[in-house]
Formats: C-alpha cells, sequence, structure tokens
C-alpha cells in the first residue's frame, strides 16, 4: 500500500517562510550524495554510505517516488522529507494490518540547528492532514537521541511506544495536530525518523 494511497504525486510545491518543499529534481543528485556520505547525518541513521557507492548507485534524478519532499532554500536543496508506509514486519503500528504513513527526515548538517527540520515537517504534516485526513502518522528515532524526540514533541507526536530495533531503544510516535507546539520557531534540523527507516536517495 502506498503511505499516499491515491493523492496525486508530485503535489504542488509548499512553500513555507524560508523554504521551499519540492519534488526532487536533477540539480539535487549532488546535495543528495552529500547527504547520505555524511558522517554526521549517518550517525542517525546507521552509518554514512560510501560515496563512490553513491555516485554510482543514485539515480540522475533521485528521491522520485511519491513521499519524498526536497527542502529548498534559496534555490539548494538542504535536506529532504519522507512519508513513507512503515512496514508490517517492523516493531511499531497503531493499526493492526500496519502500513501507517511513517515520517522521516534528513538535513545536511550545515542546516542544523536553525529550525528548518520542524518548518518543514509542519508544512509537510499539515499538507498530508489536507489530503488525508484522519490518515495516522506515525514516526520512530533513537531514544538517545534527545533533539529529534524534542522535535517529534513539538511537531505534536505522542509517545505510543518503545522497543529495540537497529540495535538501539527506538522512541515510538503518533501524530495529533492539535498537540503541535510552535514548530516554526523550533527544530533542531536532524533525522527524526529510525536507522535506515526512510534512508534511500
Amino acid at each position: 500500500m502506498n503511505a499516499l494511497g491515491n493523492t496525486t504525486w508530485p503535489p504542488a510545491p509548499i512553500r513555507t517562510e524560508r523554504l521551499l518543499l519540492r519534488p526532487a529534481e536533477a540539480r539535487d543528485r549532488g546535495p543528495f550524495v552529500e547527504l547520505f556520505a555524511s558522517p554526521e547525518v549517518g550517525a542517525h541513521i546507521g552509518g554514512a554510505r560510501p560515496r563512490d557507492e553513491l555516485d554510482r548507485v543514485v539515480p540522475e534524478v533521485p528521491g522520485q517516488r511519491p513521499g519524498v519532499f526536497v527542502a529548498d532554500l534559496g534555490g539548494t536543496m538542504i535536506g529532504m522529507i519522507t512519508l513513507d508506509p512503515r512496514g508490517a514486519e517492523r516493531p511499531g503500528h497503531v493499526r493492526a494490518e500496519g502500513a501507517e504513513t511513517e515520517l522521516g527526515c534528513l538535513f545536511l548538517p550545515e542546516a542544523w540547528g536553525r529550525g528548518y527540520a520542524s518548518e518543514a515537517c509542519a508544512a509537510v504534516l499539515g499538507w498530508f492532514a489536507g489530503v488525508l485526513p484522519g490518515e495516522p502518522v506515525v514516526l520512530s528515532t533513537r531514544t538517545a537521541h534527545d533533539r529529534a524526540v524534542r522535535l517529534a514533541g513539538k511537531l505534536g507526536f505522542t509517545e505510543a511506544g518503545r522497543f529495540e530495533e537497529y540495535g538501539a531503544e527506538q522512541w515510538f510516535g503518533v501524530w495529533s495536530p492539535a498537540r503541535a507546539e510552535g514548530v516554526d520557531a523550533g527544530g533542531s534540523g536532524v533525522s527524526v525518523s529510525g536507522e535506515r527507516a526512510s534512508g534511500r536517495p
């Protein structure tokens, strides 16, 4: 099941105060490689991938699948937000059949600490609620990843459980738009998805 059901993809770009959230383009290939080769980003998604491997496998236009938004700042990709179906075989679900929509985001290290992640994720969640009202959105991240757990709370995610996955305890949350707090002002600009959860270019 596609995370976005029968939603037309790609949607019109989403503008926030500082960002443009849009489908990936050929010009994003370099930033995609940088993102997945970054040791700082890799620390939160199970390790960086070798640059030579990425140079071979990243397509000319990466991220060409429903649910991938490029976070564009002034014409340059600084990160990505994903909405993917959570695999039924993974722990952490709010419905028996699984396949809930899972939010993930990855930003380049130079964009961290400026609130871009919260700004982008809040806009994508708002868009999702408009096109698929009532559909659950979930998120998982390492419990030890304090910044990501705080960001999840600001976005309106409530803890729904903890479990072991990828060799570490994971924090699992479910989104409630009513719980979101001033997300345009804070945020860490770091991954809020579990290791390898949305880690494909």
